[in-house]
């Protein structure tokens, strides 16, 4: 039983399909009935509800196993991880061989980061649904696939996402992470990038509103030298993208913005200021506002977004766009701001973070003699001498995550 994709972000659990109508008149106090209605429940997203009613399927009849499956299922739903794992095992004694139960107990070794058993589970779950459900099979190699991406082995990935699209030749999912291997891990195969291209746009023909194909597609255009192509993917992306992933989508054009040739400094800043509106601490957001700021002479506004990027809880000591922030800090305590603690604490800081760094010495020299100078507005002999502001940091081209494992919807009470 199939799910709708999920979206731009790691996505486990997705919304189930409304259950199947029953075509027989079910006895109130059967277990089918209440696993019926508890599927219903489940469709609804009403979890507490449901495994109230496979409770009471349970109730009558133990070994029911529709209702066992999906007492896993709405435990899966709602985070009881450990719980919904004992619900499958407890499936699987009863049926070794369904395929569906050992899919998702792929996706709840996927989900705790064993991605060796999650890949045994998601070959198993395909071997075992190849001739009677060639389309579940079809999702288990996509898993699998995902898995295999996790432990490092695209080669290996890479087959099993042939594998899903040699049964669906129409596999959103598998298009979409194949294309992206070929934008990232796989990208100096030859051919590389048309391929990426040809599967994402496959993707984006199979799922038109799949906002994470469209941004792939336009990394995929830009490095193909296609700026119009590239630049209206991303603005498509933008128009399908919802909740978060639209913020990440903007930040995707932020990215894009500043990797041309010039760069679009004034778009990036709008994009910067969009993603800021939604979420205050988006990380490197307030960093790259606060280099456009410096680049114009804002200092203001620089010593403002520089500062919030700092102390900010995103701020991450291996990013060259967090690292820069203390730099830039310092420049404007030494040259605008005269400040010779401000200007030592973010030398030291920066150089902490960076310390094979070329201009580091230079600063703290600089540095050095603001200490030694009572405090004063910089002169104009001073601004001469003073270096070019640096460049915004532009982070480089990187597509957006893959697809992960999805997992098999609720089972009817007359069937399996």
């Amino acid at each position: 039983m199939r799910a709708a994709l999920p979206s731009l972000v790691l996505c486990l659990l997705v919304g189930a399909p409304a259950a199947a109508v029953e075509t027989v008149v079910l006895d109130e106090n059967s277990p089918a009935f209440y696993t019926l209605q508890g599927n219903v429940l489940l469709a609804e997203r009403k979890y507490e509800s449901a495994l109230a009613q496979y409770q009471a399927a349970l109730a009558i009849d133990p070994q029911h196993f529709p209702a066992i499956f999906n007492m896993a299922l709405a435990c899966q739903r709602l985070g009881r991880m450990e719980e919904a794992r004992r619900w499958y095992e407890q499936a699987l004694r009863q049926r070794p061989d369904h395929h569906e139960v050992i899919c998702n107990l792929g996706v709840l070794a996927f989900a705790a980061g064993d991605y060796e058993q999650a890949a045994r589970r998601f070959q198993d779950a395909a071997g075992l649904a190849a001739t009677a459900s060639p389309l579940d099979a079809a999702d288990y190699w996509f898993n699998l696939g995902t898995a295999r991406e996790r432990l490092g082995l695209y080669a290996d990935a890479r087959r099993a996402y042939e594998s899903a699209l040699q049964i669906q030749a129409q596999h959103a999912a598998a298009h979409y992470n194949l294309g992206s291997l070929y934008l990232g891990p796989l990208a100096e195969e030859p051919e590389a990038l048309s391929k990426a291209i040809a599967h994402l746009e496959a993707a984006r023909s199979a799922e038109p509103r799949l906002a994470v194909a469209w941004v792939n597609l336009g990394l995929a255009y830009e490095r193909a030298d296609r700026p119009a192509d590239a630049e209206a993917a991303l603005t498509r992306a933008l128009e399908l993208a919802v909740g978060a992933e639209r913020l990440q989508v903007r930040w995707q054009r932020v990215r894009w913005y500043l990797r041309q040739v010039p760069p679009r400094r004034l778009a990036a800043r709008d994009e910067l200021l969009a993603i800021l509106n939604e979420q205050p601490d988006f990380p490197e957001a307030n960093g790259l506002l606060g280099q456009y700021y410096f680049q114009i002479g804002d200092y203001d506004q620089a010593l403002r977004y520089l500062t919030r990027e700092i102390e900010g809880p995103a701020f991450d000591a291996k990013s060259p766009v967090d690292r820069e922030c203390h730099y830039l800090l310092a420049l404007i305590y030494t040259d605008h701001r005269p400040d010779a603690q401000r200007a030592t604490t973010h030398a030291s800081a920066y150089y902490q973070l960076h310390p094979d760094a070329p201009k580091i010495h230079a600063l703290r020299r600089r540095v050095f003699r603001l200490g030694e100078q009572p405090a004063r507005r910089p002169s104009a002999e001073a601004t001469a001498a003073r270096p070019a502001a640096p460049a915004p940091t532009a982070p480089a081209l990187e597509p957006a995550p893959a697809i992960a494992p999805r997992p098999s919807h609720a089972v009817t009470g007359g069937g399996h």
